[in-house]
């Protein structure tokens, strides 16, 4: 069944994968193509041609240079979808021209996209990203979560693997989208799940395990499915101090694969203009594995 679902009524259906054809990008394809065949997902590949270049360009010049930056581009994707198994119903190609996050945004809602997934190559907290300013652009106004490779994320193989997924959460109550997916990737991948609270203040007299045990119960209950065999591979772990130091500080330690993260769901307009969420992009720029970002 395509868009694969299990206990968590997650489906991924058709997955998209944005690249500029940089190193950033090309480091994500593996986490886009894993997490298709995973889930038995289509996976569209899509290169948005900027034509801004192209207004330097003399008028008559200009179509014969969008038709050739258009078939390179079809070769580059040719190049790097050979390299990798794919069957020629699984994956579609999509090149198009103009505003690179406008289309983006546009193909994720005309093909019905479950998830994007797009590197980034910036330096500073966000400030450089993938296509220039894309990568930020689409995060705050994708309306399917998206997964971002940040530029200090190692090195995958061309089949990459999650064994570890971390999921930061409040606890009670915890009424986000972010634990299905959370859960739901550790139930495909049979992978390790922990489940993180951060608190600002620094522990009590009580024990770790004291202050978590409950609110950890309570939060299986309501997330995984009594016959579910991720109920044994499910972990609990206190953090203490700022948030992002905590999550990045685990995240090394216990080699996690994947970070799921809930971020507030906005009116696109407002997303547009509101200030830099400051816990998630922090992590994303400083993290070294993929974060997942599920409004």
């Amino acid at each position: 069944m395509n868009g694969q679902e299990r206990n968590t009524g997650i489906i991924l259906a058709n997955i998209l994968f944005g690249t500029d054809f940089s190193p950033a990008s090309e480091a994500a394809f593996p986490y886009a193509l894993t997490i298709a065949d995973h889930y038995q997902a289509k996976l569209y590949i899509a290169h948005v041609i900027n034509l801004e270049p192209f207004d330097l360009v003399a008028p008559e010049s200009s179509p014969g240079m969008i038709k050739k930056a258009r078939e390179q581009a079809r070769r580059k994707i040719d190049e790097l979808v050979g390299t990798r198994r794919i069957e020629a119903d699984r994956f579609q190609v999509i090149v198009a021209e103009g505003a690179v996050p406008e289309l983006l945004l546009d193909i994720i809602q005309r093909n019905k996209i479950d998830m994007a997934v797009l590197g980034t190559r910036g330096r500073r907290a966000f400030k450089k990203l993938l296509l220039g300013s894309v990568a930020e652009e689409v995060f705050r106004m994708a309306s399917c979560p998206v997964l971002l490779i940040g530029p200090r994320t190692a090195p995958a193989p061309a089949q990459a693997q999650l064994r570890h997924v971390l999921y930061p959460v409040e606890f009670a109550p915890d009424s986000s989208e972010a634990a299905k997916y959370a859960v739901s990737l550790a139930e495909q991948y049979g992978a390790s799940l922990t489940v993180m609270n951060v608190r600002e203040d620094m522990p009590s007299s009580a024990t770790k395990a004291e202050q978590i045990t409950q609110p950890a119960k309570r939060w299986l209950e309501d997330n995984v499915s009594p016959g579910s065999d991720l109920r044994d591979r499910v972990r609990w772990e206190r953090g203490f101090g700022p948030a992002p130091a905590a999550i990045l500080d685990f995240a090394a330690r216990a080699a996690v694969d994947v970070i799921v993260m809930s971020v507030s769901r906005l009116d696109p307009v407002m997303a547009s203009r509101l200030p830099k969420f400051g816990t998630t992009y922090e992590v994303v720029s400083r993290a070294s594995c993929p974060v997942l970002t599920v409004r």
